[in-house]
Parts: structure tokens; sequence; C-alpha cells
């Protein structure tokens, strides 16, 4: 991986919780939380200065990207034994990856 690669922490996850929790404390229930990390991806790409057809398609990629996630994880779950800690994760998403 490359120096710029993102670094996806059980650390950096909980302090992104508690943000969210202390801003509004229906967020301790994980769908909430998730509700808001959805809506903030969409206020910031609409935010970005590319034409909105570009936009979408960084929406379309980082859907496909959390799903990427989502199955590694999930894969990690499935061969670890269930006391052993979340492992963390890293990568950078760029727009136009697959």
């Amino acid at each position: 991986m490359s120096d710029d690669s993102l670094q996806l922490s059980g650390d950096l996850i909980q302090k992104v919780q508690n943000i969210l929790i202390e801003a509004d404390p229906r967020a301790s229930e994980p769908i909430v939380g998730v509700q808001y990390l959805a809506a903030v991806i969409g206020y910031l790409v609409a935010q970005m200065p590319e034409p909105v057809a570009q936009r979408k398609d960084y929406l379309s990629q980082l859907a496909q990207f959390t799903d990427s996630v989502f199955v590694d994880v999930e894969s990690r779950k499935q061969s670890a034994p269930p006391s052993q800690p979340p492992q963390a994760a890293s990568g950078v998403w760029r727009p136009g990856d697959p």
C-alpha cells in the first residue's frame, strides 16, 4: 500500500461513532449512525465541483466500495475465532477505481 492509503481501525470507527452520538444520542443505534454517515457522504459529494453526472458516478462507485469493505469485514469475521478483536483495514478509493 502507498503512504496515502486509508487506515480504517477500530479506534477511528469508535471516535466517529462517539462524535455522532454526541451530536445525536439516537446514533448509538447502529442503523441511525449509518444513516448519518450516508447523509454526510451525500452532502459532501453534492458539494464537489465536478459535473452532476460525474458526482452521481462517484456515489455509485462509493456504494461499490462500501460493499467491498462489507464483504471483506464479513469474510474476516467468518474466518476469525469470535474472541479476536476486529482487525484494521486499509485502502484508498479513488474515483474511477473498480
